[in-house]
């Protein structure tokens, strides 16, 4: 120390150069955090894959944007005119202002249905914004130069117009706050050390850290892509302005200490440093170590609070070398013109709540924990992302969204995008099927309002596209089909009952007629031969020949007429004999017409089954239904084929009795002849003796034709015998055939049996809604525009765009984004695209995914930041159990900081919920300056070794109170400067820093640790 008292001015020189060289090459870090932007995710997030896969698909780079063209009493005929003027000013520029794909309802009519409120008040024009590294205020004035003729209200908005407004507010919430924090703690030190030199010589302490500090961390996020958000400057600020302060007061005032104790200037500072340059060491530890720990964060805006780990340990190095080179400069006259030479006086206040908590311990604690425990247990914080909400109406980009709710809803504004990407083109039925199932799958989620996609461009299902609808057609076809059938079903029914076997009973009568004239042709022989032989005896038989004449005419008279019933039997048995073939020519005539139909129908049974494979190709009812047509089929063709055999046996059978019948009427002839002959051979008896050698020759001849005439006749009786037999086959072929045509009766009611049910199972899917798309709609003109809006050109990338029911940013939002992402991942999961990437993007997913990391980020880092400061505060203070009560102190503290800060949030600033960082940083400031004070306390504890640790505790609240509650008011004052800035996020955290401090302040430091340190003794006491 007194080496660097010694080269005191070349150390002066080193801060200051330093500081100015740090300041002018500073590069501009606003300007950084513009470009950069703050609250990077990880690439592995469904919001950064959605992006990466998205940016795949855009043939045009950027975020989405708006021009808010509004007036409340409706835009007229001349405001349109205006506006398309103006836009296309900007059609004409595009690729100077890097804008593209700009939706407007002047080149795109159909887009204004969309585009113009329906009160007529406010005309959207989207388009899409490459910043290319500019600053976006620059851009703002380029499009409103393009815009100057439009003397309509217009506001740009989107995702960078906010982005940058917000930027915009916390860059002037940190101004105001840094100008704020310098005027309260120059006044504060003012009022404090009653002198005008101490408050600058502080300020300038500090303000040579900050400058140095900012002008380092501004390097290295230029340099080493160090993290950056809106709180780095000014977390900075707050910490080393608060807590230098802090550190300074303690340090000054105990240097007034020792110089009233009559120490030289050099001694008194050796003196301070040793004894509160101690404290404040192991307190900026603390500090450093709480804030270097964020390096383990995951989230980059947590990690950006590391700046303050640099600038803690420039401010040590400072502390150490340019402080005590001010107290060396300035001696006593770093006071004045205070006259007071003694440090801080001892805090009442302190001492009397300490003393009646050591003397009440247990009352104190269990009072303390009575407060401290609900707030804990019901402490229930909900995150806010709304950026919106946190600008408020000052913001034209805020004002411009607000609008857009208000006229078109927010989540139409900001809708969440599910982008997949397949290694296979999408394409096809299979792929939409599985995404027209996850459409309607988002859809049954309660906070989603529609859903559009390539099988649903317009949020609605295209009905032509499901088999419910489809299946109308099929049905009706079905029950066409089914009523033809059941027509051939009864013409064959009709055609069986008519096809009844002959009765061939009179063949058999034929015969034994035959047989009979056989048999009488034989007798007549004889009589004849008998005739001869009594010409040739004599004419003494002419009375014998006379009777032998009477039996030949009436045995020729009986052949006569059995002769014509054979005739006439044949006649009748030739007539059933044509009826029957043109029976059968009927039937061969309707066979191919049958045929004809049931081969149509099967082509159907055919064609059902390709169109619906997988419904079909395991359905029982419909195999048994095509397998019966083709047997049916079948059976119709070979009964065809006996058919037309069996009219051929017909023909020849037809011709034979033609033949037969024509002998028979030749042999009725003759047999008149004969009988004409034998009257005139009775009468000419009497004359026959003179003629009975002529008359024995005539009789010889008779003989001989009667011969033949019964040989003919044996041969006409086997034809007739000929005749049976094949009429008996021909019976047994009409009952196959009636057997065939009834079974094929039966066989078409079976298809008519299984077109019902065919048909009723059609009718079951109108229930269903399976998605196919035919291929004649997958290559419309029309379908081909949906997929060009929803996919990509090679077809493998696609997104769904689904519009929530609630703000974008809300709670319920999120929690809407998460269901969202836990459908596509069930939605996807075994069917043709479960290989497929998929990622969820929109504001409300990047939140949703923003919110499990600092939720997960906070809880973890909560766990190292405590074992951190625990850890440095056993080694400082040689105890396990008295850190243990500062941690719990520093956690109750936190709490109740944090429960006021929620009651500010939902109850005086209306919002969903408290701003996304500010539990993190409230938490770790908490934390960092709970233990800086501690250590204040229990550093001052440990000089009295000799006192029990109920008169230590006493003595160090009663010396080092007064420092610790002017630190706590400098502090919570700094942090109060927050509050004007205007900005949400600034406001609650100022709220609970504020809280928590007062909390440790005024509960936990003087009462409740102190109470915790007396109870053992307590508890000794009252067990005796």
């Amino acid at each position: 120390m007194r080496k660097i008292l010694q080269w005191r001015w070349a150390i002066f020189a080193v801060w200051i150069v330093s500081a100015v060289l740090l300041t002018v090459f500073q590069p501009d870090i606003n300007a950084i955090l513009k470009q950069r932007g703050q609250g990077q995710l990880s690439a592995d997030t469904p919001s950064k894959i959605a992006e990466s896969i998205l940016n795949k698909m855009r043939t045009t780079k950027g975020n989405e944007e708006l021009i808010v063209f509004y007036d409340k009493n409706k835009l007229s005929d001349d405001d349109m005119k205006q506006i398309q003027t103006g836009i296309q000013e900007i059609q004409k520029s595009k690729t100077e202002l890097g804008v593209g794909d700009i939706i407007d309802p002047f080149s795109k009519p159909d887009a204004k249905s969309s585009l113009l409120s329906k009160d007529g008040t406010t005309l959207l024009v989207s388009f899409k914004l490459d910043v290319k590294g500019r600053d976006i205020d620059n851009i703002q004035k380029a499009l409103d130069k393009k815009l100057k003729d439009v003397k309509v209200t217009y506001y740009l908005t989107g995702t960078d117009f906010i982005n940058n407004d917000y930027a915009k507010l916390s860059i002037s919430g940190v101004e105001k706050s840094g100008v704020l924090t310098v005027g309260f703690i120059l006044v504060i030190l003012v009022i404090m050390f009653r002198s005008v030199v101490t408050p600058l010589a502080s300020l300038l302490a500090v303000g040579l850290s900050y400058l140095c500090s900012m002008g380092i961390a501004a390097q290295l996020i230029e340099k080493l892509d160090f993290p950056v958000t809106s709180l780095t400057q000014l977390l900075l600020i707050l910490i080393l302005f608060g807590v230098g302060t802090d550190y300074n007061i303690l340090l000054f005032n105990r240097f007034r200490e020792e110089m009233s104790h009559g120490h030289s200037v050099d001694d008194a500072i050796i003196i301070t440093y040793k004894t509160a340059g101690k404290t404040i060491f192991y307190s900026i530890l603390t500090v450093f170590i709480a804030f270097v720990s964020l390096v383990f964060a995951k989230f980059d805006i947590y990690q950006s609070g590391t700046v303050v780990a640099i600038g803690t340990a420039i401010f040590l190095l400072q502390i150490l070398t340019f402080t005590s080179v001010l107290m060396k400069v300035f001696g006593n006259k770093l006071f004045w013109p205070s006259k007071t030479s003694s440090g801080h006086r001892e805090n009442k206040f302190w001492d009397k709540i300490t003393s009646v908590s050591v003397k009440y311990p247990l009352i104190a604690i269990l009072l303390i924990l009575g407060l401290t425990a609900p707030v804990i247990y019901f402490n229930k914080q909900n995150i806010s992302f709304d950026s919106l909400k946190e600008l408020g109406a000052s913001s034209p980009a805020a004002k411009g969204f607000n609008l857009v709710s208000e006229h078109f809803g927010k989540g139409q504004a900001m809708p969440t995008i599910i982008a997949i990407e397949n290694d296979e083109a999408l394409d096809n039925n299979e792929a939409m099927a599985v995404l027209d199932k996850l459409t309607e799958d988002i859809k049954d989620i309660a906070g989603v309002e529609k859903v559009s996609s390539v099988t649903q461009p317009a949020a609605e299902p295209i009905k032509d596209f499901y088999i419910s609808s489809q299946t109308e057609t099929t049905t009706k076809g079905m029950d066409a089909t089914k009523d033809g059938v059941n027509r051939i079903s009864d013409g064959l029914n009709q055609m069986s009952s008519k096809l009844n076997t002959p009765d061939f009973s009179s063949v058999n009568d034929l015969i034994n007629g035959t047989g009979g004239i056989e048999t009488g042709l034989g007798s007549i022989t004889d009589g004849l031969s008998q005739i001869d032989n009594g010409i040739e005896q004599g004419a003494s038989g002419a009375a014998g020949l006379s009777d032998g004449i009477g039996k030949v005419k009436t045995g020729l008279s009986t052949i006569s007429s059995k002769t014509s019933e054979v005739a006439n039997g044949l006649s009748s048995l030739q007539g059933g004999y044509v009826k029957v073939r043109n029976g059968y020519k009927s039937i061969e005539q309707q066979l191919p017409a049958i045929q004809q139909g049931l081969g149509g129908m099967n082509q159907l049974i055919g064609a059902l089954g390709k169109k619906y494979p997988e419904q079909l190709a395991s359905d029982e009812q419909y195999l048994t239904l095509k397998q019966t047509g083709a047997s049916l089929a079948s059976g119709l063709a070979q009964l065809n084929g006996g058919i037309v055999e069996l009219g051929k046996n017909y023909d020849t059978l037809n011709s034979n009795f033609l033949t037969t019948n024509k002998g028979l009427k030749q042999l009725a002839a003759a047999q008149k002849k004969m009988v004409s002959g034998l009257d005139e051979l009775q009468k000419g008896a009497v004359t026959l003796s003179d003629g009975l050698k002529k008359g024995s020759a005539g009789q010889k001849t008779i003989i001989t034709n009667m011969a033949k005439l019964k040989s003919g006749v044996s041969k006409i009786k086997d034809g007739q015998q000929q005749l049976s037999d094949g009429l008996s086959k021909l019976s047994g072929g009409m009952g196959h055939l009636k057997d065939g045509i009834n079974k094929s009766s039966n066989g078409l009611g079976d298809i008519s049996d299984g077109l019902e049910k065919t048909n009723k199972y059609l009718i079951q899917l109108k229930d269903s809604k399976t998605f196919f798309i035919p291929k004649e709609a997958l290559t419309s003109d029309d379908f081909k525009k949906a997929i060009n809006n929803y996919m990509s050109a090679d077809r493998k990338i696609t997104k769904i765009t689904v519009v929530l029911k609630d703000d974008p940013y809300s709670t319920n939002a999120l929690k809407t984004a998460e269901k969202i992402n836990d459908v596509v991942v069930n939605g996807l999961k075994g069917t043709a695209l479960a290989d497929a990437k998929f990622g969820t993007g929109g504001p409300s997913s990047s939140s949703n995914d923003m919110s499990k990391v600092l939720k997960d980020d906070l809880n973890r880092m909560r766990v190292i930041i405590l074992v951190s400061v625990f850890i440095v505060l056993v080694l400082t203070i040689r105890s396990i159990s008295i850190p243990i009560y500062i941690v719990g102190s520093i956690i109750g503290a936190y709490y109740i900081g944090m429960t006021v800060a929620n009651f500010v949030a939902y109850d005086v600033l209306k919002l969903d919920g408290v701003s996304s960082y500010m539990p993190f940083f409230t938490f770790i400031v908490i934390v960092s300056m709970g233990v800086d004070y501690s250590i204040f306390l229990m550093m001052r504890f440990k000089e009295y070794p000799d006192l029990s640790p109920k008169e230590a505790i006493v003595q160090a609240s009663k010396h080092i109170g007064g420092v610790i509650m002017s630190a706590g008011i400098i502090l919570a004052g700094t942090f109060a400067t927050l509050i004007p800035s205007g900005l949400a996020l600034l406001i609650e955290m100022g709220t609970a820093v504020i809280v928590g401090i007062v909390a440790l302040c005024i509960i936990f430091l003087p009462i409740f640790v102190p109470a915790l340190i007396a109870l053992p003794d307590f508890i000794k006491r009252f067990t005796k």
